[in-house]
């Protein structure tokens, strides 16, 4: 990917001439560096037809494992989904079927309302505080500038005249921001907001919210985030 970048100067942030390259590896870097997770998280979903919140059990490593389990107020299973790299297991009121890993499937059947194909492999990089793979993967590079006190990445979209936008906190290279378009050609912004302290030794969101087309899903991680540790691979598949 070739990359270009222009000189900025603003009070406060010191970007260099051809420092978006290095920007980009950090944030790559950092983003890398987390591939697995387990934990409980507070899920809340609104549409212009209804607002949900649950418990859910968050089980997840790169590139394509997770299982995800909606509960009830009483601790009962209501909704599940996995994948274990071979097959996607969903069980819900919406839906009961067992798909292939490399093909995508409808959202709404783990999350009420959330309209929105997507694969295996990106909801494990929403749920692991990720940004989607076609966000950097573009033709050309990003330009560089400045807003306000963060660095901000602005990128062509290979499938929109609007463009891909990342705002960078300029003291830890973590994204803040994220805007771009999905594959089906809808816009979508991603926000975190990241616990106040390294997990594990790394930066890591508290809270994902991430809305598109009038509908919004916040992910809150509880504190005892688990991140990095081996998981038994035999949770990615439910007993059928």
């Amino acid at each position: 990917m070739s990359l270009t970048s222009c000189a900025v100067k603003q009070t406060g942030i010191n970007i260099e001439e051809n420092s978006a390259r290095e920007i980009l590896e950090k944030i790559e870097l950092y983003e890398g560096a987390i591939w697995s997770l387990k934990s409980l998280a507070k899920v809340k979903i609104k549409t212009p037809e209804q607002k949900i919140s649950y418990t859910q059990v968050t089980i997840a490593e790169k590139p394509n494992l997770l299982r995800l389990e909606a509960l009830n107020p009483f601790g009962k299973t209501v909704g599940f989904i996995s994948s274990d790299g071979t097959n996607i297991y969903i069980i819900s009121p919406q839906e009961r079927g067992v798909y292939d890993s490399g093909s995508t499937f409808d959202l709404a059947y783990i999350y009420p309302g959330l309209t929105l194909k997507i694969s295996a492999e990106n909801l494990v990089n929403l749920i692991l505080g990720r940004l989607p793979l076609n966000v950097y993967d573009t033709a050309g590079g990003p330009e560089l500038s400045v807003d306000g006190e963060r660095i901000k990445l602005t990128f062509p979209s290979e499938n929109s005249i609007k463009q891909n936008t990342l705002w960078v906190n300029s003291l830890n290279f973590r994204v803040e921001k994220a805007e771009f378009t999905l594959d089906n050609g809808a816009r979508a912004t991603i926000n975190y907001t990241y616990f106040d302290s390294l997990i594990d030794g790394f930066y890591f969101p508290r809270i994902v919210d991430f809305t598109s087309e009038g509908f919004s899903i916040s992910i809150v991680y509880e504190p005892d985030v688990e991140l990095n540790r081996d998981v038994n691979k035999s949770l990615f598949k439910p007993a059928l």
